[in-house]
């Protein structure tokens, strides 16, 4: 009975269905396409709008024969559009169907109002809908019927029911149906939220536990197929350690390469399972690789070349791997670039990955051996240390077997070499041994076998009561011939001076160098002074004599000490000692000299101490004052400048003369200390003298020869003029002859930083050292000192007045002003002034003066006579 009601309307249906074009309109695409794909089903044409307006506007075009309409849409609802539809002529028959969820009761009036045909609630059943829509299209008008006589027929399902009511009892009843439906579709939304937030967990807890359990899976899939790779690497390295053993055995017993290259094969074939193994050696060109041995599917390796110098085969594994001298993995052969010619080869040998290790033969590589495997990736790091392995095993057997070829040829050289080292060991153990005794310049005993000698011969002469001189030979001026000739001339210099000294003495006598240019002689068994003294002067004699160096001729004189035993010292130490201090004495008196050692000479040293200790207190307590000596200009007579000249106020012994402590100072380095102090004291006594409204005059300050060599000096001159505003056109700088003359290429430098500093430069005492006139035309100074010992005797001595003439002649050839120093009788200022010197200072125009008296002395001293009447 219920099967045959409910196909009856299914059969309506179909007949219904017909031709028939059916409008949505809604806004939701998701219940668009539920209804879309619903009605397609049953066989109607179903067209679609967004919204009411688009629907109204194209309902000309569309003609439908069916509108379904939610009734929540933006813009125009669903109760506005059926009333639009039934105030158009051609559509107000139009059927119409409303949807929306059943929240108001009011919906059902509204629905009513604006003219729909049915109402139906969302969720909305399909059966409904579709016998709703079927109805609609037969034009029912409805599922209920209202008869003449006021009764209601209601067609629900098939079934007819007939209702004797009036309207209003039927509109309250569909009103409070409405109103129940409404409370029980509100008790069904909040059991469906709950429901929803139940499966939402429920599908939360499901979506966890499968992800859970999709991570153990593969968890599980990974471990076994690391298992599974773990195990072929295993495998692999089992067939590895195989091949590995066997090389082993066949490299300690195979001696020829030929065989072991084609056991290397059939070991990596047999035992490593590879599908191919061949080693391929350079040709004698070293540019091409031939096939030496192979093993497995060898037909891969015809018609194959492999050039080194060519491209692609210069590329690919087995040639990277010979240029590298390593080995050359490529786990992708048929997809790597560099195997690009091989390719097509490799797919039909099987062939997916290779390595190439390289063979060497006492470090020199001749070939590869290469290896081809039948899987991707089939090398991994420890297959590959292995393999790094056996290439150095089966080049250690290449070295072995290189090896035992030369074997025999080794051991005759090696006999030979051994007999050689043990020569040169003797000869080594034999320079050894003179090195430790004799100096290698000279090849005299050095002072290791001068100690012994003498000490043997000191015991002997107190054995026999007998006398024993010590001489110490000092060469003077030997510094300059090295700095200025070179070292290899002062070398070839006291080689001679040793063969000299060889020549001048007994065979009993001893003969040693010391060092640099002092040499010591020891002469036993003497019977008084006077022989020491003989042997002294024909030393003397023979050591003055020129001497002839790479075409230089050469002039050096000795300074010469002498300590005679027992009188000077009973031991070998005493003896040094003294006779040292009795050298330094010949020096100190002229050099060119000898002196015999005196307990004076010990008083002096002390004196020497004492002064060298009281110098440092006067540095620290500025003890030093300077003197100034007028420089008069000889064509006008008038003062141009002053030289600084030092003295020290010694709290004891009053002021002390530059000559006693100026040399001291030199010695000990104090002189740099002293130097500065002159040089600051100069130069603010003349910013004083400027400020009292003198004129400006030159000061001229003493440069020693270590002050000269301070690289400072330029900064330390900036700081001083800075300090005391002078110019530095109004300060001078004497530096010896001798200072510029030890390394006249640097002192040029030097000069030429303070002349453009634009202070002024003299030479000192010039005409006592040994100038090159090639370099003094170098030298960017500004006059020339002629030395007091030319102008004392001027006036007598025509060798003097020649020199001091010649001297002023070349200085003014050069340009440079000439100052004559020490002028003391009118008779020498009279000669210079005929010899039109520039400048003249001496006593014969005023001692030098303290400060305090110089400054009358140039505001009242009259012009000297012999210059008023030039």
């Amino acid at each position: 009975m219920a099967t045959a009601s409910v196909q009856a309307p299914n059969q309506e249906r179909q007949r219904t269905v017909q031709g028939h074009t059916i409008l949505l309109v809604d806004d939701s695409p998701t219940q668009v396409k539920r209804l879309q794909h619903l009605l397609s089903a049953e066989g109607y044409r179903v067209l679609v709008s967004r919204d009411a307006g688009e629907a109204l506007a194209g309902m000309d075009v569309t003609q439908p024969d069916l509108v379904i309409s939610d009734v929540v849409m933006p813009g125009m609802d669903g109760f506005e559009l059926c009333r639009r539809i039934r105030d158009l002529k051609e559509a107000s028959q139009l059927p119409v169907i409303l949807l929306t969820h059943l929240n108001d009761p009011t919906h059902v009036l509204r629905s009513l109002e604006a003219g729909a045909n049915y109402f139906i609630s969302k969720p909305y059943h399909n059966g409904i809908l579709l016998s709703r829509v079927a109805a609609a299209l037969r034009r029912e008008g409805g599922c209920c019927v209202a008869a003449q006589d006021g009764t209601v027929s209601c067609n629900y399902y098939g079934n007819r029911y007939a209702i004797a009511a009036s309207k209003s009892q039927i509109i309250d009843l569909l009103l409070a149906t409405y109103e129940l439906a409404v409370e029980k579709n509100q008790e069904i939304s909040k059991t469906q939220d709950a429901l929803r937030r139940l499966n939402e967990e429920l599908e939360t807890r499901v979506a966890k536990r499968t992800a859970e359990l999709r991570n153990t899976i593969s968890e599980l899939r990974q471990e076994i197929a690391d298992r599974e790779s773990a195990e072929e690497c295993v495998r692999r390295l089992n067939r590895l350690h195989s091949v590995l053993s066997e090389t082993s055995k066949a490299v300690v017993h195979i001696k020829d390469r030929k065989s072991l290259f084609h056991d290397f094969c059939r070991i990596a074939v047999d035992h490593g399972c590879f599908k191919l193994a061949w080693v391929g050696l350079l040709d004698k060109a070293g540019t091409m690789v031939q096939v030496a041995a192979a093993r497995g599917s060898t037909a891969y390796l015809n018609g194959i070349t492999i050039t080194l110098d060519q491209e692609p085969t210069g590329s690919g594994p087995t040639a990277s791997a010979i240029k590298n001298g390593s080995f050359y993995i490529c786990n992708d052969f048929l997809n790597a670039a560099n195997t690009a010619p091989w390719h097509e080869r490799g797919r039909e040998y099987g062939i997916r990955a290779s390595a190439s290790i390289a063979l060497q033969q006492e470090g020199r590589v001749i070939g590869a051996l290469t290896l081809y495997a039948d899987k991707k990736n089939y090398f991994d790091r420890p297959q590959v240390e292995l393999l790094r392995q056996m290439g150095a095993d089966i080049s250690f057997a290449l070295g072995n077997m290189e090896r035992d070829d030369r074997r025999l040829a080794v051991e005759r050289a090696l006999l030979q070499e051994t007999s050689r080292r043990l020569q040169e060991r003797e000869q080594h153990a034999q320079k050894i041994e003179y090195l430790a005794h004799y100096d290698p310049v000279t090849k005299l005993p050095n002072r290791f076998s001068l100690m012994a000698r003498l000490a043997h011969s000191l015991e002997l002469a107190k054995r026999c009561s007998n006398r024993l001189a010590l001489i110490f030979i000092d060469l003077d001026r030997f510094k300059n011939i090295n700095d200025s000739l070179g070292h290899h001339v002062g070398d070839q210099l006291l080689f001679q001076v040793a063969g000299r000294l060889l020549e001048s003495i007994r065979s009993a006598d001893i003969v040693a160098r010391l060092g640099g240019d002092e040499f010591v002689v020891g002469l036993p068994l003497i019977r008084s002074n006077v022989s020491a003294a003989h042997a002294i002067g024909k030393i003397q004699h023979a050591l003055c004599q020129s001497y002839y160096v790479e075409g230089h001729e050469l002039s050096v004189t000795p300074s010469i000490g002498i300590s005679i035993f027992p009188d000077d010292g009973e031991t070998v130490q005493e003896l040094m000692k003294n006779a040292d201090l009795a050298m330094y004495h010949a020096k100190a008196g002229g050099r060119n000299n000898f002196q015999f050692f005196t307990q004076e000479m010990n008083q002096t040293v002390q004196e020497r101490l004492v002064l060298e200790g009281d110098l440092r207190v006067a540095i620290e307590r500025g003890e030093f004052l300077l003197h100034y000596q007028p420089q008069v200009e000889m064509s006008t007579g008038r003062v141009v400048g002053v030289e600084a000249l030092l003295r020290w106020q010694h709290p004891v012994h009053g002021l002390v003369a530059p000559d006693r402590f100026i040399p001291v100072a030199e010695e000990t380095g104090m002189i740099v200390a002293i130097g500065e102090l002159a040089l600051k004291a100069a130069c603010r006594q003349l910013a004083s003298w400027l400020a009292e409204g003198l004129p400006p005059i030159r000061v001229s300050v003493n440069l020693s020869a270590r002050q000269f060599r301070q690289d400072n000096l330029p900064a330390v001159l900036l700081d001083i003029l800075r300090e005391t505003g002078i110019g530095s056109h109004l300060l001078e700088l004497e530096i010896t002859e001798s200072s510029a003359m030890d390394n006249p290429a640097e002192a040029i430098l030097h000069l030429q930083g303070f002349r453009e500093m634009g202070v002024e430069l003299a030479i000192d005492d010039f005409g006592t050292g040994y100038s090159s006139l090639s370099y003094l035309k170098l030298f960017p100074v500004h006059r020339l000192k002629i030395d007091r010992s030319f102008v004392k005797d001027i006036d007598t001595d025509t060798d003097d007045a020649e020199i001091a003439a010649a001297t002023i002649a070349l200085a003014h050839t050069l340009g440079k002003e000439v100052v004559a120093e020490g002028v003391e009788t009118e008779a020498q200022c009279r000669f210079l002034q005929g010899q039109r010197c520039d400048i003249v200072q001496g006593y014969y125009f005023s001692r030098p003066l303290p400060p305090e008296e110089l400054v009358p002395y140039l505001r009242n001293t009259p012009v000297p006579s012999p210059l008023t009447r030039a």
